[in-house]
């Protein structure tokens, strides 16, 4: 246990001489109360526990630090949902384009291997910047949702400080501060926010039961199983590109009937890249499951459940929708398939 908190003494809180309106500690010997004029001391006990409380440790700061950066990063969710599609859109779209042109005739059936591999090439950047958008919006939106959980409750009047998020203490907040620290209750206040911002934290839920340094560190952890989820996806899907270009560039697989074997290859490929849309309407990172990451770390010999609305495609994979709409993307890549084989015998 760390002596130095626990020996710290118990702070009534700062009231003026003269009206008994609530003051925020300064640093300084005294202050005016704003209300009624009247100058109130200052203790010495209250400026050693402010001096105290603004002295963030060194991971406090770069915990702030990292939300701050955070925050200042602005992802439209048009882009983020504009991203996420592209891959499967530009999937469906290829196949069905060359589909729909050899059946009209415009292309010979016979040039469609030729003309696939266009197709199949121009996922892979697709793939990383739906990847890249995913990963930076899963960050931005766990920032928020801290910012939200660790905001400092509104200031009551214009022009008057912020309060502590947990005992309603005001806050001394110095221009350049990020996180106050209460000298009541030792809670971590985020008062960088936006007004619109803190409009909203109005009807916010409750207030986090852990530091900023922890939902940070559990954001990072988070942000960290999602990349290898996300990044991996796009490595899988690099590689399954693989054999649908032998059957464009082979002859002997585009003209035999084992070559349809590779529409297994492509069903699974159309899976990887439908997740990507699915992704983009999942909930965001909450404050409960940084809040569970955060238990389960701290309790590693207590298995936790998930918690529910966690990214990735174990919560969903049961979902008929994963299955369906790849499999009639792979019947047009058939379609495509049967139509060359026939071309050529």
């Amino acid at each position: 246990m760390n002596t130095s908190i626990t020996s710290r003494p118990t702070l009534e809180p700062l009231l003026c001489v003269n009206c008994n309106a609530p003051l925020v500690v300064v640093d300084a010997p005294s202050l005016v109360c704003r209300f009624c004029g009247a100058s109130n001391v200052v203790p010495q006990v209250d400026r050693d526990e402010l001096r105290l409380t603004r002295d963030l440790d060194s991971t406090t700061r770069k915990a702030a630090e990292q939300w701050l950066r955070l925050a200042r990063i602005k992802v439209p969710r048009w882009w983020f949902v504009s991203a996420a599609i592209a891959p499967f859109v530009l999937l469906t779209s290829g196949l069905l384009i060359l589909l729909t042109a050899a059946l009209l005739q415009v292309v010979s059936s016979e040039a469609l291997p030729t003309l696939l591999p266009y197709v199949w090439l121009i996922l892979i950047p697709a793939q990383l910047l739906a990847a890249n958008v995913a990963m930076k919006n899963i960050l931005v939106s766990g920032a928020t949702n801290v910012g939200v959980a660790f905001a400092a409750r509104p200031p009551s009047a214009p022009g008057e400080p912020p309060h502590c998020r947990q005992c309603g203490a005001q806050l001394s907040v110095r221009p350049d501060d990020v996180v106050v620290r209460c000298i009541y209750c030792e809670a971590e206040s985020i008062v960088q926010l936006d007004q619109a911002a803190m409009e909203n934290l109005r009807t916010r839920a409750a207030s986090a039961q852990s530091s900023l340094a922890e939902a940070m560190s559990a954001l990072t952890k988070h942000a960290k199983v999602a990349s290898v989820e996300t990044r991996g996806r796009t490595y899988v899907i690099a590689g399954l590109l693989v054999l649908p270009l032998f059957w464009s560039f082979v002859e002997s697989w585009n003209s035999s009937y084992w070559g349809l074997l590779v529409a297994l290859d492509v069903f699974v490929l159309a899976m990887c890249v439908f997740w990507s849309i699915r992704e983009a309407f999942l909930p965001p990172v909450t404050t409960e499951e940084l809040e569970a990451i955060i238990g389960s770390s701290k309790e590693q010999d207590k298995p936790k459940a998930r918690a529910p609305g966690t990214r990735g495609w174990y919560d969903n994979s049961s979902d008929r929708v994963n299955y369906i709409v790849p499999a009639l993307v792979t019947l047009i890549f058939v379609a495509i398939q049967i139509m060359v084989l026939r071309a050529k015998r």
